[in-house]
């Protein structure tokens, strides 16, 4: 059996978001973390409704079809188990249900052990007001699981919806970057999201517009191949070298930009390296690698940006926690930030949490690297 990280599995998740031929790797990748061959995703399980077609690996996806959908799911104790419970936990049914309630229930006798399966681990989230359920499944002789396994799993479940929200962007906009951060076509800043390769992943609207306005001839930086290059060689090997430290977290917090010369000589463009805190796979699911983002400014243009509007700020964050992000990106700890703001270091903390929630970052030096791209201000609002 292939063993996967959770990092691995989540990174295969996100990739399922932008290319739904891959939701069978993420489903096999997710098995194999929870020490099983059985994965199931109701994409739509409504609940005291049948559920809608899933993502099934490890089964006769038939015999679910015919099964659980036309009859059993009424029966299933597991799916009343977590219709009930608040989302976002995930579950072990051995806790749940005894060797005893396993002998007497028709659903377990009837249609979960003739499938081949005996334990599993389940949790569900909410999906635009929909329930979706995410389960993993072990036979008799794989054992129960375990509570460590049951955190990893609870790791995955943790992203599922940036991973739905991210399914949505991308098919209503056609967008194929690697972030559920629909606000990257709204910021001013041209911003390129590459590999450790600098193969290109996503370009946000205001770097499409500084590509197209560059001049044919002899652009500062152009995409060639499906990669970014720009037009001097040496920096070609640096800026190659900075994207590979960033991807593989060598990179250090804030790091001098790169400046691209025109024909006379003169720096023109800015290119700033920010490793990016989500792992998106490149190939198979042991193959993820953190990717790099590319902050391009053009020199000097000046102007005072306006303090955003809540359209304009990433991720769905208040005012308040937008300020709190931005000051963390130019390197203010939480307890300065608290003293400065007249407010108790627990709300700053809470705001930080939520911060953290809202992006699908897991530390506070993720928030720094991914809002140090950002051009607006981050002084007191009007």
């Amino acid at each position: 059996m292939n063993q996967v990280d959770a990092d691995s599995v989540i990174a295969a998740f996100y990739r399922a978001a932008l290319d739904p031929l891959q939701w069978g790797i993420a489903m096999r990748a997710f098995a194999s973390l929870a020490g099983g061959d059985v994965a199931c995703c109701f994409l739509k399980a409504e609940a005291e409704m049948v559920p809608s077609r899933a993502c099934v690996t490890g089964l006769d996806e038939q015999a679910w079809e015919h099964g659980y959908r036309r009859y059993y799911h009424t029966l299933d104790p597991g799916y009343a188990v977590l219709t009930r419970a608040p989302p976002g936990r995930m579950h072990l049914m051995q806790d749940y249900f005894s060797d005893q309630a396993v002998a007497r229930s028709e659903y377990f006798q009837d249609f979960y052990l003739r499938a081949g399966v005996r334990y599993s681990c389940s949790g569900v989230v909410r999906d635009n007001g929909a329930l979706t359920i995410l389960s993993a499944h072990r036979t008799a002789g794989q054992g129960p699981y375990d509570r460590n396994t049951r955190s990893q799993l609870q790791r995955v479940l943790d992203h599922l919806p940036n991973v739905f929200r991210l399914r949505d962007t991308a098919q209503q906009a056609q967008v194929h970057g690697a972030l559920a951060w629909e606000a990257l076509d709204a910021l001013p800043r041209a911003i390129l999201l590459v590999d450790a390769c600098l193969r290109l992943v996503f370009m946000n609207l205001a770097a499409q517009r500084l590509l197209a306005a560059a001049p044919q001839a002899h652009p500062l930086i152009a995409l060639r191949g499906g990669g970014v290059q720009v037009r001097a060689s040496l920096l070609q090997q640096q800026l190659a070298q900075r994207v590979r430290q960033a991807c593989v977290g060598l990179a250090c917090h804030r790091p001098a930009p790169l400046y691209a010369c025109d024909e006379d000589g003169r720096p023109a463009l800015e290119i700033g390296i920010l490793p990016l805190p989500v792992r998106i796979g490149q190939g198979g699911v042991g193959e993820a690698a953190v990717m790099a983002m590319l902050s391009l400014r053009p020199l000097f243009r000046v102007g005072r940006l306006h303090w955003p509007g809540p359209a304009e700020r990433p991720c769905g964050l208040t005012r308040a926690e937008w300020s709190l992000a931005l000051a963390l990106a130019d390197g203010m700890e939480p307890a300065e930030y608290a003293r400065q703001k007249g407010v108790r270091i627990s709300t700053v903390r809470s705001q930080i949490q939520a911060i953290l929630a809202k992006t699908g970052t897991r530390r506070s030096s993720e928030i720094a690297s991914l809002f140090s791209a950002l051009e607006w201000d981050a002084g007191a609002a009007p």
